[in-house]
């Protein structure tokens, strides 16, 4: 929308599709006047992740985005009104140690990637790294 632009309503959909031990995943949907209803779809980095020996279980060496993929699935997600933002928490194995979540902003009539963060060590602990984020001051 550009400035000055009249407000549009928008709603915003949730179905909870699947559960699984410690993941549940859902849609989102999104409906306003002028594009009707569509499904959201949620950018994710495409990871290069590098460990000591190849062992998964090892240090991590790097961690490299290499491109980006969109998806119609949000993993342990939930939309807060005040921030206008949808969050997901995807586990990687369910201490929840080694994970991705990612934050989508609304603007300008749909959600964007803003952050997301990868913990790629399975460690006990629980000390993502930001791979992408547009949502800090430099």
């Amino acid at each position: 929308a550009a400035e000055g632009d009249p407000e549009r309503e928008t709603r915003l959909f949730h179905f909870a599709c699947s559960a699984a031990a410690y993941n549940e995943s859902s849609i989102y949907y999104i409906y306003d006047d002028v594009s009707g209803v569509r499904q959201l779809q949620f950018a994710e980095p495409e990871m290069d992740i590098r460990y000591a020996n190849n062992d998964s279980d090892g240090k991590v060496e790097s961690l490299h985005v290499v491109g980006f993929q969109a998806t119609g699935w949000a993993v342990n997600s939930a939309y807060d009104d005040a921030t206008k933002t949808i969050t997901t928490f995807n586990k990687w194995r369910g201490v929840g140690d080694a994970s991705s979540s990612g934050t989508y902003l609304f603007r300008n009539g749909d959600f964007s990637l803003v952050q997301y963060d990868v913990d790629a060590s399975y460690d006990g602990e629980q000390n993502p790294q930001a791979v992408v984020d547009y949502n800090t001051a430099p």
